[in-house]
C-alpha cells in the first residue's frame, strides 16, 4: 500500500482514471486541475473494451450500466478509409463529458489550481502553484495533457511535433425534427460516417442524442500542401479559433452528396464554432521517462504519449495508463516505478506510431510527412 502522499496533476481521463482506481483501493490522492469544475468536453469519443473493461473490473461496475449511463446513440462505423484499430464487439461511442463527471465522483479534486513549476531533489518533489506557496509531495503523476506543465518543467527536451495535416472541426445542434429530416435515413443509425474526396476526408459524428435535439461534430481534414495558407504549425494555442477565408473557399469547391452537403455548406459553417486543430504527436524518450520514474514522477496519457486527434487512440490509452498505474501502486506501493514504465512503454511507442500511420493512410498517404 502507498505510504507517501500522491499528487495527480490533471483531471482528464488519465488523471481521473488513476485517481478513481486509487480511491477504490483505499489509497488517498489529491487531483490538481487548472480549469474550473464546469462541464468540459461536450462531445463523443470511441471507447474500446481493451481500455474500459480493466477500469470496470477495478471499480466492480457492470458494463451494461456503464453503457446505459454514457453511451451515445448509434454504432461506430468501421470506415473503409481507416485501417482497423483495436476495436471489438465492445467498441462504442461514449460522451466524454459524462464519462469525466462519472470518474470524478468521490475524488478530492482541487479545481483552479495551476501548476507553475516542479522541482525534484534528494529531499523530494516540490510543486509551485500559481499565487500560492509551494508544497511537497511524495509521488507526482503528470496527467496534464498534451501541453503538460510537468513535462515542460522536468523533461524540457521532449518537444511536441505538429504533423503536416490541415484539420478543422466544428459543432452544430439540430432539433430532432430537423435531424430526422436531413440525416436519420442517411446515417443508417451510425454514430460516425466518413467520406473521402481525393485526399480530403469529411467526417460527421453524433456527440449527443436526446429526445429534443441532436448535437453533431464534423471534421474537414487533408494533408498540408507546399506553402499552404491553412497549415499553421507554429500558431499559438488561442489561435485555434482563427479560421482563414481560404478554408471557406475550399468548402465552396466541394462537390458532395447528403448528409455531407448540408453539414459542410460554407454559410452554415460560418455560423458554427469552428476550431483549427493541430495534429500533435510526441513520445518522451525512455531515458527521460526512466529518469523521472526513479524520482517518483510519472507521466501518463498525452503528457507522455501525445497521439494525433485523428487516427490516434489517446483517450483509450490514457484510461489504460491510469488503471495500470493504480494497480502498480496497489501492488508495489510508491516504489519501483520503473516496473510500470517497463510494462507500458512499448504500448506507448506503438500507439504513437500507429496513430501517425492511421492518420496518413486515411488520407491516402504512406506516412505522415510532406
Amino acid at each position: 500500500m502507498s505510504s507517501r502522499p500522491i499528487t495527480i496533476v490533471g483531471a482528464g481521463l488519465a488523471g481521473l482514471s488513476v485517481g478513481r482506481c486509487l480511491k477504490q483501493f483505499g489509497i488517498s490522492a489529491v487531483v490538481l486541475e487548472r480549469k474550473s469544475s464546469s462541464t468540459r468536453y461536450d462531445y463523443g469519443i470511441t471507447l474500446h473494451s481493451w481500455a474500459f473493461q480493466p477500469l470496470l473490473n477495478v471499480l466492480q461496475i457492470d458494463e451494461a450500466l456503464f453503457r446505459e449511463k454514457l453511451a451515445i446513440k448509434g454504432d461506430v462505423l468501421e470506415a473503409a478509409l481507416a485501417p482497423a484499430v483495436k476495436s471489438d464487439a465492445g467498441t462504442f461511442r461514449c460522451h466524454r463529458g459524462r464519462l469525466e463527471k462519472w470518474l470524478q465522483e468521490g475524488q478530492d479534486i482541487r479545481w483552479e489550481n495551476n501548476v507553475q513549476s516542479v522541482q525534484t531533489s534528494s529531499q523530494g518533489i516540490s510543486v509551485q502553484l500559481k499565487d500560492t506557496k509551494s508544497f511537497e509531495t511524495g509521488v507526482l503523476i503528470g496527467a496534464d495533457g498534451v501541453h503538460s506543465q510537468v513535462r515542460k518543467c522536468l523533461a524540457p527536451e521532449s518537444q511536441l511535433r505538429v504533423l503536416p495535416f490541415v484539420v478543422f472541426n466544428g459543432k452544430r445542434q439540430f432539433t430532432q425534427a430537423k435531424f430526422q429530416e436531413l440525416f436519420e435515413s442517411r446515417l443508417w443509425s451510425r454514430a460516425i460516417v466518413q467520406e473521402r474526396h481525393g485526399d480530403i476526408v469529411l467526417e460527421i459524428s453524433i456527440n449527443e442524442y436526446t429526445p429534443k435535439h441532436v448535437d453533431i461534430g464534423y471534421t474537414y481534414s487533408r494533408p498540408a500542401r507546399t506553402h499552404d495558407p491553412l497549415h499553421k504549425p507554429e500558431r499559438a494555442i488561442p489561435g485555434a479559433t482563427n479560421v482563414p477565408e481560404e478554408f471557406f473557399s475550399e468548402l465552396e469547391d466541394l462537390k458532395v452528396e447528403e448528409p455531407f452537403r448540408s453539414v459542410f455548406q460554407p454559410a452554415e459553417v460560418r455560423r458554427d464554432r469552428v476550431l483549427h486543430w493541430l495534429m500533435r504527436s510526441n513520445l518522451a524518450s525512455r531515458a527521460e521517462v526512466d529518469h523521472l520514474a526513479k524520482q517518483s514522477v510519472l507521466l501518463v496519457g498525452d503528457a507522455v504519449h501525445a497521439m494525433p486527434i485523428l487516427g490516434g487512440e489517446g483517450a483509450n490509452n490514457a484510461m489504460k495508463d491510469g488503471v495500470d498505474l493504480a494497480q502498480h501502486i496497489l501492488n508495489q506501493g510508491t516504489e519501483n516505478f520503473l516496473l510500470f514504465v517497463d510494462a507500458r512503454f512499448e504500448a506507448w511507442k506503438t500507439g504513437v506510431e500507429d496513430g501517425e500511420k492511421r492518420l496518413a493512410e486515411m488520407h491516402g498517404q504512406s506516412k505522415a510527412s510532406l
